[in-house]
């Protein structure tokens, strides 16, 4: 309901996708999955991701240790990068082009501004 206001049509039935698993009358099957590497992950994320909230991107973050994340403030959105949307941003583009054909991680955690409307 937070969200209705900003996401009228798609909010509540994006956002309760999962509201089953919350009432669902069974425990798990098996105990959560822990990760606790250094692989050299680039991370991608928005502070304002409706699918992927930002508080779980950081904590994605601290549990791969070898990672580098990538965050565009100030949008209200799943993708970011312009190798997976129409929407390009250039900083994030930059990290993961790089990463992608190199496999070199921007040397330190990058704040990017949010996406430009087109």
């Amino acid at each position: 309901q937070a969200h209705r206001a900003d996401e009228p049509l798609f909010g509540p039935l994006t956002r309760a996708m999962n509201l089953p698993c919350a009432f669902w009358p069974a425990s798990p099957a098996e105990p959560p999955t822990q990760i606790r590497n250094a692989v050299p992950a680039l991370i991608i994320g928005a502070s304002g991701d409706p699918k992927t909230p930002y508080p779980g991107q950081r904590a994605m973050r601290r549990a791969l240790s070898g990672s580098r994340m990538v965050t565009v403030r100030g949008a209200f959105r799943h993708l970011v990068s312009g190798v997976f949307t129409s929407t390009p941003n250039a900083c994030v583009d930059r990290a993961v082009h790089r990463y992608l054909l190199d496999g070199v991680l921007p040397a330190r955690d990058t704040t990017c501004t949010g996406i430009p409307a087109r």
